[in-house]
């Protein structure tokens, strides 16, 4: 999964479509006609509504409401970053071939004033050009747009929330999306140059850069160690992505000294204390195993999971509670693979879910961590049988898994196998299923998620409507005014929940002070207009709401609306909260105890009916009582799976290729069917029978133990001599052989394109669920009324694969539309960054 980011966040919008997943900055894009656009810059304050019959309540929401018109402006797109903790906005409005423009904000957005000035009315990237510090938020990066290959980047940095902005340029031209912030200090950079793909590092947040290596490939900060990264090198220069040929190198700032902790490396990952690296497995072409480190690259273990083949491919998922969540795909190739959790050394893993789906479009994802109660992990789940998909929930590390209860009372069509809730999230993006949001939760409101959904036995191309569980995902509820696709926040810690259609213009703010139970609705605006997204202050702490859009009927320009509900809420006293059990509502094993890993949980949170503010400084308090150990407190250790509460051994895993020795030397591999899920706080009670041990592996032998070695054995690591011919060297003179060597290099190219074409021709005569998305019109035209057939997201209609992973299209045999394949050829096995 992705690292964590408390002050800022990230939503893409195209007229109100939302990209991904994680966050960093908004992001929003209209299409108008720009004859229309207002003529000066204004800003528009709602006046208080004091007539006779006037509603209290939307009195006070009035008087809070500003209006900020982006008039004069015609560039078709704006970013805006909340940066440090004062209610300070930048937004940056750009198009493509004209200036952009620079505003700021210092009242959480209820005016703007423009500072483009401060960066010389410069043209700003529209992607990776605005950037902002995840450890201190007043620190922002502006990146220069460079139109020619001749000129060097240009950064404009201000460490006062945009107060002041310093510029420098570089003496080199950034690769964009390559600058690395330091997760603990703000002012430690790092970024790849175009080129050679030289490194650089930056002590000054920006200012002054000094040269790391050159023929970097992957880059990446160490999460505890500020003073420590690490980054893969190509040491022939060919800088090709995929293959075996990259080194890793661990260095420190101080000086800049690095040093190779292994070769022969396919790709690596890091979060918390787990550094894993993916490398050639000797002897097997193409395939390769995955190494784990506790000491940042000093020792490794060989992971004991799958080696896997060329065409398949590793995803670390997360890695922040202790443990190791790992996908590993399967070797037929149908867009699905395995999850397996690992222990706390990150070495012995278990399986945890099969058929996770996992296909290779852009290298998505449904897998989430909700944030708002430990232990909660949602993803999807491939049911070949039935070509179908749909949502797994997990309340226990991956301990267990099962599928999601509908609300209570709900009915599914009568089509419909089974009644389940199916949660929409990345793939169903991509399958052009209208969401406006993908799943939300924060840790500030305990037990809280908001997720677009569908009832039924499957995801389908339905649109969805807005779900909400206020119990981690137990119990789900679908409030009648939530029907259909929504942008939602999160607020006041929970004690708001803002929502606003995304299907249709509107001058509309539905909002609840009770968990989503009861809805209320504000009219903002007097006439209805394009709204594109919704902002709350980073930590969903504020009780102010930040909401974009621009009058697309009206003047076209881009507007920021914002409101403080502070004034229809009392702070909250002792009285207004209550005591909450967090996993009270577990079935899976209510007959054992009501705790969940290892302990009895007790928040402090507000009783849906108080009407009250939390307020910026509460934090939901947690008692933690621990309980005796049961079956549910361990995992099934590797080698075994669990059917209903016991462990018995998997008979799939007994024709498994896995010879990992462990530490490097000659050993049993032991058993006793269990094995305790990291984290769990429980004691006493339940233990393995230390009678029934079994053996699940001969011992290796010495070839064996080199073989896994492979790639990590410093002591026989290759030195590489430095590239002979420099392309991006002018004052290299080459030698007299550069004729001939670039005609063999021609000839061997094109005699390895015809082989790859063979090979691939060959491979993708293979059958293969095709996953078939609909468009516009056919969705529209396939929603069907409640108790009507259901469109699913699978179909296998077509199983012959028709394209290569980075999504070039070519013909299948019938002439018709070409489908992703499923990571073959990946070379994004750790997805960690």
């Amino acid at each position: 999964m992705n690292v964590k980011v408390d002050q800022v966040f990230i939503l893409s919008f195209a007229i109100g479509i939302i990209g991904t997943w994680a966050s960093d900055i908004i992001m929003m894009e209209k299409s108008f006609d720009t004859n229309d656009m207002a003529r000066t810059l204004t800003r528009v304050i709602r006046e208080t509504e004091n007539g006779s019959g006037a509603d209290a309540v939307d009195a006070a929401l009035k008087k809070n409401t500003d209006i900020h018109v982006f008039a004069n402006d015609s560039n078709p797109s704006i970013s805006m970053i909340w940066s440090g903790t004062r209610g300070v906005i930048l937004a940056l409005t750009s198009a493509q071939f004209a200036n952009s423009r620079l505003y700021r904000s210092v009242n959480f957005g209820s005016s703007f004033t423009e500072i483009s000035s401060q960066i010389h009315n410069d043209r700003i990237m529209s992607s990776h050009g605005m950037l902002v510090s995840p450890v201190d938020t007043e620190h922002v990066l502006l990146v220069k747009e460079v139109i020619s290959f001749i000129q060097y980047s240009v950064l404009y940095v201000s460490v006062d929330s945009g107060k002041t902005f310093d510029q420098t340029k570089l003496k080199f031209n950034i690769k964009p999306g390559t600058i690395a912030f330091n997760p603990l200090n703000s002012l430690k950079l790092l970024s790849v140059a175009l080129g050679k793909n030289t490194l650089y590092l930056s002590y000054d947040f920006g200012l002054r850069w000094k040269r790391v290596s050159d023929y970097a490939m992957q880059v990446k900060w160490d999460p505890r160690e500020s003073n420590t990264f690490y980054y893969t090198k190509d040491p022939m220069g060919r800088m090709m992505s995929g293959g075996f040929d990259k080194e890793l190198y661990r260095c420190t700032t101080a000086k800049i000294e690095c040093t190779k902790i292994a070769e022969h490396v396919f790709s690596f990952g890091i979060q918390g204390g787990f550094l894993f690296v993916s490398v050639e497995y000797l002897g097997q072409s193409g395939s390769r195993v995955m190494h784990v480190s506790k000491d940042a690259g000093n020792s490794w273990d060989a992971a004991q999971i799958p080696a896997i083949g060329q065409k398949q491919f590793y995803s670390l998922l997360d890695m922040s509670e202790g443990m190791v969540f790992v996908h590993v795909d399967n070797v037929d190739g149908k867009g699905d693979g395995t999850i397996y959790t690992s222990g706390e050394r990150g070495i012995i893993y278990s399986k945890s879910l099969s058929n996770h789906l996992y296909p290779n479009m852009g290298s998505l994802t449904d897998f989430y961590k909700v944030s708002s109660l430990q232990g909660v992990y949602i993803t999807s789940q491939i049911e070949h049988d039935h070509d179908t998909i749909h949502s797994m929930i997990t309340f226990d590390k991956g301990g267990t898994w099962q599928k999601i209860d509908p609300p209570k009372g709900s009915v599914c069509p009568k089509s419909e196998i089974e009644c389940q809730l199916h949660i929409h999230s990345l793939f169903s993006k991509s399958k052009g299923v209208k969401i406006a949001e993908f799943m939300k939760s924060t840790e500030s409101a305990t037990g809280i998620i908001l997720a677009h959904a569908n009832i039924g036995d499957a995801l389908n191309f339905n649109t969805p409507d807005v779900y909400i569980s206020n119990d981690g995902g137990y119990t789900w509820i679908q409030p009648e005014e939530l029907k259909g696709p929504h942008y939602y926040a999160i607020g006041d810690s929970g004690g708001l929940l803002f929502a606003v259609t995304s299907s249709t213009h509107t001058s509309i703010i539905k909002y609840s002070t009770d968990e989503g139970e009861t809805w209320q609705e504000y009219t903002f605006f007097e006439r209805p207009f394009k709204v594109t997204g919704l902002s709350v202050q980073p930590g969903s702490k504020s009780t102010v709401l930040g909401l974009w859009g621009w009058d697309e009927k009206g003047d076209g320009a881009w507007r920021s609306v914002t409101v403080d509900f502070k004034d229809i809420m009392e702070p909250c006293k002792k009285q207004d909260y209550v005591q909450w059990k967090a996993h009270e509502s577990n079935s899976l094993f209510a007959n054992e105890h009501e705790c969940l890993l290892g302990a009895d949980v007790i928040f402090t949170r507000k009783k849906k009916g108080a009407r009250c503010q939390n307020g910026k400084n509460f934090m939901p308090e947690a008692k933690i009582k621990r309980c005796q150990c049961t079956k549910t407190d361990y995992m099934c250790d590797y080698g075994y799976s669990r059917k209903r509460t016991e462990c018995v051994r998997d008979t799939a895993m007994d024709d498994s290729p896995l010879d990992i020795c462990i530490d490097g030397e000659e050993e049993t591999i032991e058993t006793l069917g269990y094995r305790k899920i990291p984290g769990d706080k429980c004691e006493g009670g339940f233990a393995p029978n230390l009678s029934h041990v079994e053996t699940l592996h001969k011992r290796c032998t010495k070839a064996e133990e080199e073989k896994e070695d492979f790639g990590v054995d410093k002591s026989h690591f290759t030195e590489y001599p430095d590239p002979v011919f420099d392309l991006n060297n002018a004052n290299q003179k080459p030698s007299s052989n550069v004729g001939l060597i670039a005609l063999l290099v021609i000839l061997v190219l094109a005699l390895g394109s015809a082989l790859i074409y063979v090979i691939r021709k060959r491979h993708y005569s293979r059958q293969r669920v095709k996953y078939v998305a609909l468009s516009t019109s056919e969705h529209l035209t396939n929603d069907v009324e409640s108790g009507g057939e259901s469109t699913s997201l699978i179909d296998d209609s077509d199983l012959t694969p028709t394209a290569n992973r980075r999504g070039n299209r070519t013909a299948n045999g019938n002439g018709g539309q070409g489908v992703a394949s499923y990571h073959d050829d990946s070379d994004e096995d750790m997805l960690v960054s």
